[in-house]
């Protein structure tokens, strides 16, 4: 909820009753949002926390949508009360947001040992190259198009560059697939997928990031589109293709 708390007992308090709500007696990873609704927030959240991890009532602490010197804080917190430490940060980042990467969050991530998990890795879709410019139904006419053609015209250059690296992945990864076709004739074994598509190039951009990329799945055709984005990883060079290509669609420049 996001009603004001008072005090460690009122935030302990809350925690007991999401873990009952949950079935569950210890909460693997106990979110705390950006804003807190707490007086004396944000150390009386952290002396809470570590209360909770001392009695077993969570495992791990997470944050969302904390920027990074917040972040930071509030993980110097968890370590000086109870020497605990925040597990991740929960925020948006996809090829049309990356103010995660900008800012430096997702660098500060790492170097504390935090796991960066990106929010709507497919920006609502944008990010996607389902919807274009050139395609604004996603090739589906009877439906309504989600975005404007400003919006799809101004990431022309992003959506153009995500069909060319999908391109440049399948080519690498089929070339992979027949190198491998003696060993798999001598030792058995299937050969690995090679299609790939403009969505799972956005998903592995993230992931190439150093992120934990969260998408949302509403169906089984989207859960296994999520699952071909497993085995194979984008190349240096592909990153910085698509990177240049988001600078300036960013800036609004059309190639």
């Amino acid at each position: 909820g996001t009603g004001v708390r008072f005090g460690r007992s009122a935030i302990l308090k809350t925690i007991e009753a999401s873990a009952e709500r949950l079935g569950t007696s210890a909460i693997d990873v106990y979110q705390v949002p950006s804003k807190m609704f707490y007086v004396g927030a944000p150390k009386t959240v952290a002396s809470a926390l570590c209360m909770a991890m001392d009695q077993g009532l969570i495992n791990n602490v997470g944050v969302s949508g904390m920027s990074k010197s917040r972040m930071s804080s509030f993980n110097k917190k968890l370590n000086s009360i109870g020497s605990y430490s925040l597990t991740s940060n929960q925020f948006e980042f996809s090829l049309v947001n990356r103010k995660a990467f900008k800012s430096g969050l997702i660098s500060a991530c790492k170097s504390l040992g935090i796991i960066p998990v990106a929010r709507n890795p497919l920006g609502n879709g944008l990010a996607s190259g389902v919807w274009s410019a050139t395609n604004p139904t996603g090739g589906e006419v009877s439906k309504k198009q989600p975005f404007d053609f400003k919006t799809l015209d101004k990431y022309t250059t992003l959506h153009d560059m995500l069909a060319t690296v999908q391109m440049k992945v399948q080519k690498r990864l089929e070339k992979e697939n027949n190198a491998l076709k003696d060993r798999r004739d001598r030792y058995g074994g299937a050969p690995m997928n090679t299609e790939v598509s403009t969505t799972q190039i956005a998903i592995n951009y993230v992931v190439a990031k150093g992120c934990v990329p969260m998408p949302s799945v509403k169906n089984p055709k989207e859960a296994d589109e999520l699952i071909g984005c497993l085995g194979w990883s984008l190349l240096d060079d592909e990153v910085k293709m698509l990177d240049d290509a988001a600078d300036m669609s960013d800036k609004g420049v059309v190639v």
